[in-house]
C-alpha cells in the first residue's frame, strides 16, 4: 500500500453477500459461508489469495435521554429520535426491495429510491443527529466494542492477516443522509448544511482512527465512493472535503496505520484535486468506466498513491471469464508490480459467476507468482 518493494503482486478481494431481496432470482455464488472466518479460511487455504478482517466501530451512539420510536403509516415507515435539539426524523416507503425490516439506519444506498423523509433537510436536524450519531464513550459501549475487536485480532493473528477499520463516510454519508438529487442542489444553494454535517462526521472520524489504532487495526479505509466528479466539481470537493480529507490521512499515519481512499468512477476530471490528497491507496478505481484513461490516471497519481483495483465489478466480472482474465493483463500492464494489489473493483458479488471471479484469481497467479 506504501509502493514498497514486493515479491509478488498481491491479491485480496471484498466479497459482498448482498441483502436477501438483493439476490431474489438468483443463486448464491460463494463457495464459502457467510461468516467472516470462512471467507478469510477459503481465500487463504483454497484460493491461494490474501485476505483481511473488517472492523467496523459503530457511531449509533444516542445520548442519555434521547429516546427513538418506529412506526408505519400505510406503507411508509417512519422512525424519530427525541433530542435536546429538537426531533430527527426520516421516513421510507416500505416494500419487497427495503432490507432493513422495521427499522431505517442513517447510512444505506437503500435509503436512495426508498426515502420519502430525509433524515437532514437543514442546519436543525444536523444539530439533531449530532446527539445520536457519536463516537462510543460509555464503558458499556467501549467495552462491547472491544470484545469485538479483541475477536478480529484473534482471527487475524491465527492467520496471519490486517486488520482493515471503516472510518468515515463524508459525502457518501451525506448522500445517504440528505438524498441525491437533493445533495446536488444543497452543495450549491445550501452549502451550509453539508459543512456543518461533514465539520462534525470529520472530528468523529478522527476519534474513529484513534480507536482503530488502539483496538489493533493495520489499515483504516475512508469511503470516498460518491465523492467524485460524476457528483461534484474539482472546486466544489476541495471546498467541501480537502482540508478534512488530508487531516484525516495525516491522523492515520501518525498512527502508523495505512490508509485506503475509495474512489470508484467520475475520476478524470478530478485527478488534480485527488493528486492533493495524502491517503496511501486509491481502492476500487473502475479502470471500464465510461471516459476512463487508465494509463492518464496512473501517470498522474503513481507518484503519491498504489492502487488497489482490477476487472471491474459492472464492467467485467458479470460479463466472462475472458473478459476478466484481460482486465487483469491490462491492470499489470498499466500499473505494473510496485503499487498495485489486484482485486475486483470494487468486490465481487454473491451473485455473480463465480467461473468470472476464478478466472481473476487464476490469471493473478500466472501473472504475480510464478512468472
Amino acid at each position: 500500500m506504501r509502493r514498497q518493494e514486493v515479491d509478488h503482486v498481491p491479491c485480496a478481494a471484498y466479497f459482498n453477500p448482498l441483502t436477501d431481496p438483493q439476490r431474489v432470482g438468483y443463486r448464491w455464488q460463494f463457495p464459502f459461508g457467510p461468516s467472516e472466518r470462512e471467507r478469510c479460511e477459503y481465500c487463504l487455504e483454497v484460493l491461494g489469495i490474501d485476505a483481511f478482517v473488517t472492523l467496523s466501530i459503530p457511531l449509533e451512539n444516542p445520548a442519555p435521554g434521547v429516546s427513538a420510536t418506529v412506526w408505519m403509516e400505510g406503507d411508509v415507515i417512519h422512525k424519530a429520535y427525541e433530542t435536546p435539539a429538537g426531533t430527527l426524523h426520516g421516513a421510507v416507503k416500505y416494500d419487497e426491495s427495503w432490507p432493513h425490516g422495521f427499522d431505517i439506519p442513517f447510512f444505506s444506498d437503500h435509503l436512495i429510491g426508498h426515502a420519502v423523509k430525509h433524515w437532514v433537510e437543514d442546519e436543525r436536524d444536523v444539530a439533531a443527529l449530532k446527539y445520536v450519531l457519536r463516537a462510543p464513550t460509555d464503558r458499556q459501549a467501549l467495552e462491547r466494542l472491544r470484545f469485538e475487536a479483541r475477536e478480529k485480532k484473534r482471527l487475524a493473528d491465527r492467520l496471519r492477516i490486517p486488520i482493515i477499520a471503516a472510518c468515515g463516510m463524508g459525502l457518501t454519508g451525506g448522500m445517504h443522509l440528505v438524498g441525491a438529487e437533493e445533495i446536488c442542489l444543497m452543495v450549491v444553494e445550501r452549502p451550509g448544511v453539508l459543512h456543518a454535517w461533514l465539520e462534525y462526521e470529520h472530528g468523529l472520524n478522527l476519534r474513529t482512527i484513534e480507536l482503530a489504532a488502539e483496538l489493533g487495526a493495520h489499515v483504516i479505509s475512508r469511503n470516498g465512493f460518491y465523492e467524485t466528479g460524476d457528483f461534484y466539481s474539482p472546486k466544489m470537493l476541495e471546498a467541501l472535503l480537502g482540508r478534512r480529507l488530508r487531516g484525516e490521512a495525516r491522523a492515520a499515519r501518525e498512527l502508523g496505520l495505512a490508509s485506503a481512499y475509495t474512489a470508484h468512477t467520475g475520476l478524470m476530471p478530478i485527478l488534480d484535486y485527488l493528486a492533493t490528497l495524502e491517503f496511501d491507496c486509491i481502492f476500487g478505481p473502475d479502470i471500464a468506466t465510461h471516459h476512463m484513461d487508465p494509463v492518464q490516471f496512473r501517470d498522474r497519481l503513481a507518484d503519491r498513491f498504489s492502487f488497489w483495483t482490477g476487472p471491474s465489478s459492472t464492467h467485467h466480472i458479470w460479463k466472462s471469464a475472458d473478459a476478466t482474465r484481460q482486465a487483469v493483463r491490462l491492470c499489470f500492464d498499466v500499473f505494473g508490480r510496485r503499487g498495485l494489489i489486484l482485486g475486483p473493483a470494487v468486490s465481487v458479488h454473491s451473485i455473480m459467476p463465480w467461473e468470472n471471479a476464478l478466472a481473476m484469481f487464476d490469471e493473478w497467479r500466472k501473472l504475480s507468482l510464478f512468472e
